[in-house]
């Protein structure tokens, strides 16, 4: 069987797609169908052949807490993951010196999939094939290309909303449009460009992908993906009536939930998985469970008291989304609670695969109502808002405790939105700590126990300044037209 060329091979040589292709072999194929480039962006495009983004961002958040147990075996192995859980500015080196079990390239994981995706933007206009599939895979190009430049400026940049600054002199990440590399070391564009870019690039895939406005392959990009991802982007820049507008397009061709009234009493993440391919909410699903599967997660880390203080008794998230182990399994299971979102060593592809589900469509639509709410003071954004959420806590809360959130002030019903946004996505991609940074990055705190005698507390500070991650070492030495953020001074040390 022939070879198809990718185009995007070209990263390896640095050379021009033109050049690439009068070099190949004589057994590839040079792409000329829509269908050759359907499999270019599906192969090189989307997250799934390099393997997880960033597993390792999942020890960030508040949401993760280390323990210890004599099951561990080993004093100390939890400092493997220590230095990246500690928020210690050089992470990524440190890391690497205690284990290889690390891959702190994000930053290049994201610039190769972004080259997949330009590669058939830039060129599948040519391709022989049927029009519909043209539209439909330079659609799902400029939708990927669109998110994996909102994760990088997320990871390496200060929040759009930040207000010390504007986003227009915030440094942000090089944007990245074109699939020939010969061009010299891009530099940072700011932050608004890149935002700018990502609403271009949403307004052009919403164009191309509203021939079908279902869900042809929930693996696949699609009209509904695309637009939970503008009303996400617009949520991030305070663009209110934008981001309402996006989750309600939807919700009116997709608004079920999942009822975890009939999911049963105990976790079942093989057989009613609450994220991936075969849930009713989701829109679309890639990767696989690895993501959040990094090495000793769930071993000696795993979810916080914090966060499941911050579920009521009768929250059915509480009992199928994790495990309470009780004390007799101490001897033999280090954490108190073990997430049950991802189960591992699957038989079915996608199945407790980072999902963008119709839950997040919800509480996006809510937030931005009460934003609204909060500014003009206006009663029917306040009920938009506890329509939605009272929509999805009707699916969460045990039938029989269940009843609805009634009118608060404004400040008080933001705060609640913002705490049933993390009951309910916690562990899903970053989104607790995007939502930590544009909440304007409080403190917070992280749990740390090496060894059976000891527990220190590690403290990172409001805005802090690994809120904004540093760019690794790696990816420094590759461009020098790159500038470095400003980093932390020093060792983090517990309080």
């Amino acid at each position: 069987m022939k070879k198809l060329i990718l185009i995007v091979a070209a990263a390896c040589c640095l050379v021009s797609c033109k050049k690439f292709l009068s070099e190949r072999a004589q057994s590839d194929i040079v792409p000329e169908t829509t269908e050759h480039y359907g499999e270019i962006l599906f192969s090189d495009g989307y997250p799934e052949r390099l393997g997880p983004l960033q597993s390792w961002a999942v020890y960030l958040d508040d949401d993760v807490e280390a323990y210890y147990s004599s099951a561990i075996g080993i004093p100390g192995v939890a400092d493997i993951a220590a230095p990246i859980f500690q928020w210690q500015p050089n992470y990524p080196e440190l890391a690497l010196t205690l284990s290889s079990n690390y891959n702190f390239n994000a930053w290049i994981v994201y610039y190769r999939t972004i080259l997949g995706a330009n590669v058939v933007i830039e060129y599948i206009d040519g391709a022989k094939g049927n029009e519909a599939d043209r539209r439909r895979i330079k659609g799902e190009a400029y939708a990927l290309r669109a998110f994996y430049h909102f994760m990088l400026v997320n990871l390496y940049a200060a929040p759009y909303n930040d207000s010390t600054t504007t986003p227009d002199k915030m440094p942000g990440i090089p944007i990245r449009t074109t699939a020939d590399l010969s061009e010299t070391f891009p530099a940072r564009n700011t932050v608004k460009e890149v935002y700018e870019l990502i609403e271009h690039d949403l307004d052009s895939a919403i164009s191309l992908l509203s021939d079908y406005k279902g869900i042809r392959d929930k693996t696949r990009m699609n009209y509904l993906a695309a637009n939970l991802l503008a009303s996400r982007v617009y949520l991030y820049e305070e663009k209110w009536d934008k981001a309402i507008a996006h989750a309600d397009e939807v919700l009116a061709y997709q608004a079920g939930l999942m009822d975890l009234n009939a999911w049963g009493t105990v976790p079942d993440p093989v057989n009613k998985p609450v994220l991936g391919i075969n849930n009713v909410e989701t829109v679309w699903t890639y990767g696989s469970e690895k993501e959040k599967a990094p090495a000793l997660f769930a071993q000696t880390f795993d979810l916080s008291h914090n966060l499941v203080n911050t579920f009521e008794a009768s929250d059915l998230r509480k009992q199928i989304g994790m495990f309470v182990n009780p004390p007799e399994l101490k001897p033999y299971i280090a954490p108190d609670f073990s997430q049950q979102k991802y189960a591992t060593n699957l038989a079915v592809p996608y199945q407790n695969a980072p999902s963008w589900r119709i839950a997040e469509v919800y509480l996006n639509r809510a937030e931005a109502y009460i934003q609204k709410y909060k500014t003009t003071g206006e009663a029917n954004a306040a009920n938009e808002a506890l329509s939605s959420l009272n929509t999805l806590r009707s699916f969460r809360i045990a039938s029989a405790a269940f009843q609805n959130w009634t009118l608060v002030p404004a400040a008080q019903l933001l705060e609640m939105c913002r705490e049933e946004r993390r009951r309910e996505l916690f562990l899903e991609e970053m989104h607790r700590w995007f939502d930590l940074r544009r909440y304007g990055m409080p403190a917070i705190e992280h749990i740390y126990r090496p060894d059976a005698s000891t527990t220190k507390i590690f403290r990172l500070e409001a805005r802090d300044k690994m809120y904004v991650l540093p760019l690794t070492d790696q990816v420094m030495s590759r461009n020098p037209a790159l500038t470095q953020n400003p980093q932390y001074n020093g060792t983090r040390m517990p309080r």
